[in-house]
């Protein structure tokens, strides 16, 4: 079928990362954009560097890069409103996930969606 080498190529090149850190976060995009969320903000930290470099690579994502996670939520949020899609916003660990959310309760109240992609501290 249409399409199956583009996926034998994506297997064989899954096999190719680095690391399973690279690996996971690759999957995690794929699995996004099949279910229609391409379009992420990006509140880049070091620990959310393996979802940064998936959005990156993947021919089918759009990204934006905002330093600040409260306004970068609101982006992702107006985005969400703007496009009538889910949005993905990718955070590192720590507070940086609490500032997420007002405009994640603003995206409640209003019924639309975000995908919290938030990084998360080694045990």
């Amino acid at each position: 079928p249409e399409g199956s080498e583009q996926a034998t190529l994506r297997r064989k090149s899954l096999g190719e990362l680095p690391n399973m850190n690279t690996l996971w976060a690759s999957l995690i995009v794929e699995e996004c954009v099949r279910l229609g969320v391409t379009n992420f903000v990006i509140c880049a930290g070091s620990r959310s560097t393996p979802l940064v470099v998936a959005v990156a690579r993947h021919p089918h994502t759009q990204a934006v890069v905002n330093h600040d996670e409260r306004s970068g939520a609101f982006y992702a949020l107006g985005w969400a409103k703007a496009t009538r899609r889910p949005v993905g916003i990718i955070v590192t660990s720590g507070t940086a996930v609490a500032n997420l959310l007002p405009a994640v309760v603003e995206a409640a109240m209003s019924q639309v969606p975000l995908l919290l992609l938030t990084a998360d501290r080694p045990a």
